[in-house]
């Protein structure tokens, strides 16, 4: 537990590679220690040394299968990696576990709007978390209602504005919220 807050301090320090020293001598010590392979991949992902991050969430997930936070960390690794697919495939692990997590939705809408440039699903997944961010009175509403404009736009381009009007409508979200 020691070397583990040593290693926490140091990431709020945002000294990365000094808090991964710590973290692999707790994991050393104790190799089940989820929280410090957690720890260990988020400092990684920081670095932009997404396998290495990758492996770490990995570790922890075979100790914790469940384990939000890497679930949803290994997510945004493949994402920066391009491998759009896994990443789909880590969010949507992780809504079957926490399904009223909006961070969840966000990531898959960020992905299919813009990376994979399938607008329609990427709006449907957007909304989601815009409705979850309202119900949990999350600041993060505004970041949602952002991508929905952008979203809007590239629809309108394309004459869709009447699917992007279903979609608001399935979701609840009325024109003046958006």
């Amino acid at each position: 537990m020691k070397l583990y807050s040593k290693g926490i301090n140091q990431s709020e320090k945002q000294n990365y590679q000094k808090a991964i020293t710590y973290f692999q001598k707790a994991i050393n010590i104790d190799s089940l220690f989820a929280f410090a392979w957690d720890n260990m991949g988020l400092c990684y992902r920081k670095l932009d040394k997404f396998d290495e991050a990758i492996y770490a969430y990995n570790r922890s997930l075979e100790l914790d299968p469940l384990g939000i936070m890497p679930l949803q960390n290994i997510a945004v690794a493949y994402k920066y990696k391009k491998e759009y697919e896994k990443a789909l495939t880590a969010y949507k692990t992780l809504a079957d576990i926490d399904s009223k997590n909006p961070e969840v939705y966000y990531g898959i809408g960020l992905i299919y709007a813009f990376d994979l440039k399938e607008l329609e699903k990427g709006l449907e997944n957007i909304c989601k978390a815009y409705v979850l961010y309202i119900e949990q009175k999350s600041p993060y509403r505004t970041d949602a209602e952002k991508i929905i404009t952008m979203i809007y736009s590239e629809m309108n381009k394309q004459g869709k504005e009447s699917s992007f009007d279903d979609i608001l409508k399935n979701n609840n979200i009325s024109q003046d919220n958006k």
